[in-house]
C-alpha cells in the first residue's frame, strides 16, 4: 500500500483504477474515441475508463446541469 499526500493509506487497485480513471478523462480530453480503451472488457479498468470518458467532469457536474445534460 502506499501513502498519498494527505497522509491515506491507497491499496495498489485503487490507485491503478484511479489511473484507470484519469486515462480515460485524458482520452475524452485529447478526442479519442471511447474504443481506445486499453483494458480488458470484462475488467473493472475497463469500466472505470468508460465511465470517465463518457463523464470527463463527474458525476456531480451531471447532477448540477439544469436539464440534466452537459
Amino acid at each position: 500500500m502506499e501513502q498519498d499526500k494527505g497522509g491515506a493509506v491507497m491499496s495498489s487497485l485503487e490507485d491503478s483504477l484511479a489511473s484507470a480513471a484519469r486515462e480515460g478523462r485524458q482520452a475524452r480530453y485529447r478526442g479519442d474515441p471511447a474504443t481506445a480503451n486499453p483494458h480488458p472488457e470484462d475488467s473493472d479498468a475497463h469500466a472505470v475508463w468508460q465511465r470517465a470518458w463518457e463523464m470527463p467532469d463527474g458525476e456531480a457536474a451531471e447532477r448540477e446541469a439544469p436539464d440534466g445534460r452537459l
